[in-house]
């Protein structure tokens, strides 16, 4: 028996899902298990970094905002300008 990292999730879905599944998996170079896994852990913790990249920033930290960017945000979803605590006034 293979030894298996996890617990087996049964489902019953039509089979045109299953094989459009299989041909995104195969583009993609992963087994239909990986594809799955990597679909319901974007589902439940939202989408991550593309493949490939590594998150330096830790935790803790506050994203950064250039002084320079002007109001009104470009976008709806961006964070608000935080200035720097050593800025004299």
């Amino acid at each position: 028996m293979a030894n298996r990292k996890g617990v087996f999730i049964g489902a019953y879905v039509p089979n045109e899902l299953k094989e459009s599944l299989k041909r995104r998996a195969a583009t993609e170079h992963r087994t239909l298990s990986q594809e799955i896994t990597r679909i319901l852990v974007e589902a439940v913790h939202g989408k991550g970094l593309p493949s490939g990249s590594v998150n330096r920033r830790a935790a803790e930290t506050t994203p950064r905002r250039r002084a320079t960017d002007p109001l009104p945000r470009r976008r709806s979803e961006d964070l608000p300008y935080i200035a720097p605590e050593d800025v004299k006034k």
